[in-house]
C-alpha cells in the first residue's frame, strides 16, 4: 500500500512539474524567460511552487477583475492628420495604437517645480465656479497640502463641486497623509485600489500614479508633480526635494484629461457615486498645437505608451531626447534606440544622478551597462532628484505625463501621456533640456566597471527584481 501511494505521489509531484513547465512554454513571450522557467520548474516542489507565486503574470487578468469602471463617451469628431504636415508621420503612430485620432490646444504651458506649477493650480482652483476635479498619486499633509485643503474647502463652500481621487497604497507609504484633514474639511475624495483586510484587498500592484487637475472644464494640469512640499526647490530644510515638470493645458484636450478622472471615479466609486461626462470644448481645426491623451495601464490599455514610444522612436529623424527619474527600459525600446543612433540621430538620456528609490537605483545601475556598451549616450543630472518625465523627438513631437521609463509604470500602474504636436512647444522643451545638459555630467563606462564587486553583485542582485521595482 506503502508503495502505492508513494507511486501516485511521485506521480503527482513530477506532473506538476510538466503541468507547469508547460504553461510556462506557451506563456512567456521571452525565449530565455520561458527556459529558465521550465528548467526551475523540473525542480520537485520547489520549481511549481515558485512558479505559481512568481511567475504567473496574472496583473492584466487581476486589472480586469478590479477595473471595470462605467464607459464614458466623447462623440465630438477627433482630426486624424492636421494641416500641418510637421505632425506627419508621427501622429499616425498613436493613432494606429490607440485607435484615436488628434484633438486640438489652444494653449500649453510649462511649469518648472513647485513653485510655478502649485501657485498656478491654486490661483485656478481659487477661480473655479462649477467643478474641480484633482487626480493624484501623494497627497501629503505638509504646507503645499494645507494650502491645497484650505483652497479645496473654500471653493466647496461657495457651490463648487470638488472632488478628489488619491492612490490607496500611496496615501499609506507616503505619510504625512492628508486623508485625515481631508475628511475632517468634509472635502469628497476616494481611494483608488485601497488595501483592506476584508473583503481582503492588498494589492501593491495596479497603482494610479495619474496626476490630473480639471477646472470648470476649461483648463486642466498634467504632469509629474505630486500635492507635495517635494516639489518645491526653494522651501528651506526640504533635504527630499524634486525638480519636476507640469503642464497647464486648455482646449479639447481639457475634455480628454476630464473623462479619463471621471471614469476613474467611477471605478472608485462603483455605483455609489456614478459620474457622465458632457464636453465642454470643441476641436479648433486652425490649431497651431495638436493632442492625444494616451491612457495605459495593466487592463485594456496595457503596453499602449511602450508601443507609441517604440514607433516614433522609429520614425525619428533628427533628435531622441529622454529624461525619466527611472530608466529600466524593454528591450525592445533599447534596440529602438540603437538602430536612431546608427541612423545618425542626436540620441540624448538624461537621468538623475541618484535615484530616492534605492532597489531602483541599484537595479538600473547594472542595466546601464547594457546601455552603455550599445553606445547610448546617458547625462547625470546632479542633486537635487530631477522626477521629471519628458520626451522630445525631432523638431515637432512631444511627449509628456506620468510614466517613467520602468516595467512598474509601463505595465503595472495606471498612467497617462500627453502627445504633443508643436513646434513652439518642442521649442520650449528643448530649451528645458539644454538648461539641464548644461548642469549634467556624461557617463562613462568605467564608472561602473570600476565598482567593487560587492556593490556590482548587489545592483545585479536588484535588477533581477526589476520588473517591479
Amino acid at each position: 500500500m506503502n508503495q502505492i501511494l508513494n507511486l501516485l505521489l511521485a506521480i503527482l509531484i513530477e506532473g506538476t512539474s510538466v503541468y507547469f513547465a508547460i504553461h510556462a512554454l506557451l506563456s512567456k513571450r521571452d525565449s530565455k524567460s520561458a527556459l529558465a522557467w521550465v528548467v526551475f520548474c523540473m525542480i520537485p516542489i520547489i520549481g511549481p511552487i515558485t512558479y505559481l507565486v512568481f511567475g504567473i503574470n496574472r496583473f492584466k487578468d487581476k486589472a480586469k477583475e478590479t477595473y471595470h469602471p462605467t464607459k464614458l463617451h466623447d462623440d465630438t469628431p477627433c482630426i486624424d492628420n492636421p494641416n500641418a504636415s510637421s505632425s506627419h508621420p508621427y501622429c499616425l503612430i498613436g493613432q494606429s495604437v490607440t485607435k484615436k485620432g488628434l484633438h486640438s490646444c489652444d494653449e500649453i504651458q510649462l511649469l518648472e517645480n513647485g513653485e510655478a506649477c502649485f501657485d498656478a493650480m491654486l490661483d485656478d482652483i481659487g477661480k473655479a465656479t462649477d467643478r474641480i476635479f484633482l487626480s493624484t498619486y501623494i497627497f501629503q499633509k505638509d504646507y503645499t497640502g494645507e494650502k491645497f485643503i484650505q483652497s479645496l474647502t473654500a471653493a466647496k463652500e461657495r457651490g463648487v463641486d470638488v472632488r478628489i481621487i488619491i492612490d490607496g497604497l500611496a496615501s499609506i507609504v507616503y505619510p504625512p497623509s492628508a486623508l485625515r484633514k481631508l475628511r475632517k474639511s468634509g472635502l469628497r475624495f476616494e481611494l483608488f485600489n485601497p488595501l483592506r483586510f476584508f473583503p481582503p484587498s492588498l494589492h501593491i500592484n495596479m497603482r494610479n500614479h495619474r496626476k490630473i487637475l480639471v477646472v470648470d472644464g476649461k483648463l486642466a494640469y498634467t504632469g509629474g508633480q505630486n500635492i507635495s512640499d517635494r516639489h518645491r526647490i526653494d522651501l528651506p530644510h526640504n533635504p527630499k526635494c524634486a525638480r519636476d515638470l507640469h503642464f497647464r493645458l486648455t482646449g479639447k484636450i481639457v475634455d480628454d484629461l476630464e473623462r479619463a478622472f471621471l471614469t476613474d471615479w467611477n471605478h472608485c466609486t462603483i455605483e455609489d457615486d456614478q459620474v457622465h461626462f458632457t464636453p465642454s470644448n470643441q476641436n479648433q481645426s486652425e490649431s497651431d498645437v495638436w493632442t492625444r491623451l494616451i491612457l495605459d495601464g495593466p487592463s485594456e490599455n496595457l503596453d499602449q505608451l511602450n508601443e507609441v514610444l517604440n514607433g516614433i522612436v522609429a520614425v525619428a529623424q533628427k533628435r531622441v531626447w529622454i529624461m525619466t527619474p527611472y530608466f529600466l527600459p524593454f528591450p525592445e525600446l533599447v534596440g529602438a534606440l540603437q538602430s536612431a543612433l546608427h541612423r545618425g540621430v542626436d540620441v540624448k538620456i538624461f537621468l538623475p544622478e541618484r535615484t530616492n528609490i534605492h532597489l531602483a537605483h541599484y537595479a538600473a545601475q547594472h542595466n546601464l551597462k547594457q546601455i552603455l556598451a550599445k553606445n547610448l549616450p546617458v547625462y547625470l543630472q546632479p542633486a537635487p532628484f530631477v522626477h521629471t518625465k519628458a520626451i522630445l523627438i525631432d523638431h515637432t513631437y512631444s511627449l509628456i505625463g506620468s510614466a517613467n521609463l520602468d516595467p512598474r509604470s509601463l505595465r503595472l500602474n495606471f498612467e497617462l501621456g500627453v502627445e504633443v504636436f508643436s513646434i513652439e512647444f518642442a521649442a520650449q522643451l528643448e530649451s528645458y533640456f539644454k538648461q539641464q545638459l548644461a548642469e549634467s555630467t556624461q557617463l562613462v563606462e568605467r564608472e561602473l566597471t570600476n565598482m567593487s564587486f560587492p556593490i556590482r553583485l548587489r545592483n545585479a542582485a536588484a535588477w533581477l527584481f526589476s520588473p517591479y521595482l
